[in-house]
């Protein structure tokens, strides 16, 4: 099952297409995100009436990018102030979601404290204790790590092992924030990136990011077999027949 995530697409408005996109590049399931299925999907009626038709146009739907504006540039003080009860505010919400058997699982991007390796392993590892194995957990985004760590980008595969819950799979130049490119367009030893997931036992689950890259059709379609590889490889896809 190859995924994509929609939060690629987020300056097409409207979500009918967005999906038709998807499916006519070849992706089969798609992680949904606040803009703009979260905006337009207003009631829970509507939300239903949009899981059977995406169902019914062959799409499945996993997970939901939140996708929140934090500002430490202008507002720092108050952001610090904030990250000092980071773990407060997030056990109660890692005990609810784990309550409704949803994940809980952080992105760090590459101006953020959790690029750095040994914070967010003590980060996740509080939010998460007392609660079940694997109910807290990271999401390697590779352009992410190439730009934050572009000298150390695999080995943080390893220093967060078991951590990594989810992964946003792409190319990238590990120079500019936030572009992620169709796969072998960039810089980034994807083949390297697999091996050090395979080597920590990686079980989570993976899409395909394309934000910010300006040819979006063309990058997924390009990108869907490159995905589908990359699931093999991982044991991740749905063995023949399923």
């Amino acid at each position: 099952m190859a995924r994509i995530n929609a939060v690629s697409f987020h300056e097409t408005p409207n979500i009918e297409a967005i999906c038709r996109i998807v499916r006519a590049a070849g992706f089969d399931s798609l992680e949904l995100s606040r803009p703009p299925f979260y905006q337009k999907l207003i009631t829970p009626s509507l939300r239903q009436r949009f899981a059977t038709w995406a169902a019914a146009q062959g799409l499945s739907l996993y997970g939901f990018d939140c996708w929140v504006d934090v500002d430490p540039y202008t507002r720092f003080e108050e952001t610090l102030a904030e990250l000092r009860a980071c773990v407060a505010l997030f056990r109660p919400i890692a005990a609810w979601c784990q309550q409704h058997r949803l994940r809980l699982v952080f992105e760090p991007h590459p101006d953020t404290l959790s690029m750095d390796d040994r914070w967010a392993v003590d980060f996740i590892d509080a939010v998460g204790e007392g609660l079940p194995s694997g109910s807290v957990g990271l999401l390697y985004d590779c352009c992410h790590y190439g730009v934050g760590q572009p000298a150390g980008y695999v080995e943080a595969v390893t220093h967060l092992g078991r951590r990594i819950q989810h992964v946003h799979f792409s190319d990238g130049d590990k120079q500019t924030y936030a572009l992620h490119l169709p796969l072998g367009d960039g810089a980034l030893d994807l083949d390297a990136i697999v091996s050090a997931l395979c080597a920590v036992g990686f079980s989570g689950t993976l899409t395909n990011d394309l934000f910010n890259y300006p040819l979006l059709e063309d990058g997924a379609r390009r990108n869907v077999e490159g995905i589908r590889t990359v699931e093999q490889k991982l044991g991740l896809a749905a063995p023949p027949g399923r």
